[in-house]
């Protein structure tokens, strides 16, 4: 009977170790969600972050989120829903504390953000015509990554209708006779300001890390991922105005034996049945206790002598229960 109770035991911890894992996973439609499994969605990026850090979804508002209260990197791309000025102060208490906001916008709400923080860089809301594209002038190429941690096997960036950013200096560039209005002249596509303890990365084109664009520019997103550092990121899903997921669904994981976590499952029911079949002296101790504690509960008042001759009448041996009583007396371990 117990050969079959420690097989039984055995078989379900190897179950257990072979069981498919069942995670759940959201879908929305929504324009730069990681979540977005789709042309226009970012989830190929969300995936490097994933690989390099912890990744924390924001679906709440800042203030909700405690996001004062917490370290790490912001990660905003592509917001088109507006901030208020809470959350802004949340943010710069955030970023106050050393942490760092990775801002990644063209023609949406991040100058509300850029405002709030009463710095002079802003998305120029406009989109600057390169004579250096791929295959119009909506798709410049740009070869001026001035960061070598940035450039690092990256020959070139093709951007996607951006921005640009202004009133501040940039680590990448367009090129020197780009076009804004009746102007010639190169801008920054991605800079970085100091703030407070903390540093703000500035990026003028979201679309450079949808899916769409992910094989044309992975280099440089796999360069920008470990150029962040980040041990978590936060990003900000709250600020997608269609975010709303429409579907939630599972993921299936299958998993092979790991023979190492194998040996440890028989290990311990090699270590239960010992345990149980050299029962006689945890026996012998279950029963002592037993006993003494069913004395609290009883008026009538008997001495650790008769306790022994008590459980000598049942079988124990005398030795045995004396030793296992002192070691209780001592607070030692009790053995044998």
């Amino acid at each position: 009977m117990r050969r079959t109770v420690y097989a039984i035991m055995l078989a379900f911890g190897i179950f257990l170790l072979m069981m498919p894992l069942a995670t759940p996973i959201f879908y929305t439609s929504a324009e730069f969600s990681v979540f977005n499994t789709k042309w226009n969605g970012a989830s190929q990026f969300g995936k490097l972050l994933y690989e390099e850090s912890r990744v924390i979804p924001v679906i709440t508002s800042y203030n909700s989120f405690d996001l004062s209260e917490r370290e790490g990197t912001l990660l905003i791309l592509g917001p088109d829903m507006a901030y208020s000025s809470l959350e802004v102060e949340e943010v710069k208490s955030f970023l106050n504390k050393g942490g760092t906001l990775v801002l990644i916008d063209d023609f949406g709400t991040g100058n509300d953000i850029l405002r709030g923080l009463n710095l002079s860089a802003r998305f120029l809301g406009i989109t600057p015509i390169d004579v250096f594209y791929s295959k119009n002038y909506n798709f410049p190429e740009l070869v001026r990554i001035l960061d070598p941690q940035l450039s690092v096997g990256v020959d070139r960036l093709i951007l996607n209708v951006p921005s640009a950013i202004i009133g501040a200096n940039g680590s990448i560039y367009t090129s020197k006779v780009t076009v804004v209005g009746n102007n010639q002249r190169e801008l920054p596509i991605m800079s970085e300001v100091k703030y407070g303890k903390g540093r703000i990365i500035l990026f003028a084109d979201p679309s450079v890390f949808i899916n769409d664009m992910f094989d044309k520019n992975e280099p440089f997103i796999r360069n920008f991922v470990r150029y962040l550092n980040a041990d978590t990121v936060y990003i900000d899903e709250a600020h997608h105005s269609n975010f709303n997921p429409y579907a939630v669904g599972t993921l299936v994981i299958k998993r092979n034996l790991d023979r190492v976590r194998a040996f440890y499952v028989v290990l311990a029911v090699a270590v239960i049945a010992i345990l149980v079949e050299s029962g006689l002296a945890l026996k012998g101790v279950g029963k002592v206790l037993e006993v003494i504690l069913g004395k609290i509960f009883k008026e009538e008042e008997k001495t650790l002598d008769d306790v022994v001759e008590e459980l000598k009448r049942e079988g124990y041996d005398e030795k045995t229960l004396k030793k296992i009583i002192r070691e209780i007396q001592t607070s030692k371990k009790v053995g044998g």
